[in-house]
């Protein structure tokens, strides 16, 4: 008889057990259902992070972020709002990255988006981004084939009926504010109904990897005294035709480029945006190619020639490279 009891004893305690475990294993499996909704599970990990309130009031924070052979930069305004720079290739690892960034910094509305290429390594996770997250405004190429690169299109089908203000990024385009110390504008390329300009070539000769490159943005930032120059996959000619332009109208240019700080390397580095003028206009203190494994040779010496003196930073090697920029000058942290 004491056995029996002891047998119906243990078997309880097995069947509560089993119960205990089912109802575990069932609260997971809604609760990743229930988060499915809102955030893909593949991405779950970006989002159990320890998040922050984002940069200090009057701190402006730029970061890099390690995407391999692509670009990304996340940008925190002193002002409070942000700004994303492309989204790398779109491949897991870097989407994961990039979001678990923007969760850290709390960052669940981008105010300023920017498409600086149609290039894959530069738009390839846009879309998945302006999906998980809300933009406010797009600045984007003025390109009339939105099958130019698979990536491309993915960006431009989410963007079609995306409830956001949408720009051309074009010469003089840009936002300030004065109240805050801060403002970015384009410098190239030129305006889009130019017959002469980039986009018409990119328009003309969509398959041109030359006339891909050319019509990427070339875009300052300035903080302060603190700039940024950022100049996607713009090609030399691009770069010696900015250092041409400055140089008959100087006067009149929208930004004094011998103030730079920071340049974000054209190209990953590759050859073919090589310019010593401009680098040597430039001056920059810090200079930051964002580069992975490649079969361009990139960064390439010709450029590295060309930034001589300039400090560099590259994310292949430094991983993600964060700055923070006061009114009072800027470092990298």
């Amino acid at each position: 008889m004491g056995d029996k009891t002891k047998e119906k004893k243990k078997l309880t305690k097995l069947q509560l057990r089993t119960v205990i475990v089912s109802a575990v294993s069932a609260a997971v499996a809604i609760a990743l259902i229930i988060t499915n909704f809102f955030v893909p599970v593949k991405y779950l990990s970006s989002y159990m992070v320890i998040r922050n309130k984002g940069a200090k009031e009057g701190v402006m924070r730029v970061r890099f972020v390690d995407v391999g052979y692509g670009d990304c930069t996340i940008i925190e305004l002193p002002d409070g709002k942000n700004m994303l720079i492309d989204a790398g290739n779109g491949r897991g690892p870097n989407q994961s990255r990039i979001l678990s960034y923007l969760n850290k910094c709390n960052i669940n509305t981008i105010d300023y988006l920017v498409c600086t290429s149609v290039n894959s390594e530069h738009c390839g996770g846009l879309a998945e981004i302006m999906r998980l997250k809300t933009v406010k405004t797009v600045y984007q190429p003025f390109c009339s084939n939105n099958y130019i690169t698979d990536e491309y299109l993915s960006f431009k089908t989410v963007l079609k009926p995306y409830d956001a203000v949408k720009k051309v990024i074009q010469f003089g385009a840009g936002e300030e504010n004065a109240e805050s110390g801060y403002f970015f504008k384009f410098l190239s390329p030129s305006v889009y109904d130019n017959p002469n300009g980039e986009y018409e070539e990119l328009n003309k000769n969509p398959s041109s990897e030359t006339a891909r490159n050319n019509a990427s943005a070339v875009m300052w930032l300035q903080y302060g005294e603190t700039c940024f120059l950022f100049t996607s996959d713009a090609g030399g000619e691009v770069l010696k035709g900015i250092y041409d332009s400055y140089a008959v109208s100087e006067s009149d240019y929208p930004v004094k480029i011998e103030n730079c700080n920071i340049v974000q390397v054209a190209n990953h580095g590759g050859a073919g945006s090589a310019c010593a003028e401009f680098y040597d206009l430039l001056n920059a203190d810090k200079a930051i190619i964002s580069v992975g494994e490649n079969a361009e040779d990139s960064p390439s010496l010709q450029v590295i020639s060309d930034l001589k003196d300039t400090e560099i930073y590259r994310t292949d090697e430094r991983k993600t490279v964060t700055v923070e920029v006061t009114e009072d000058g800027f470092a990298v942290v």
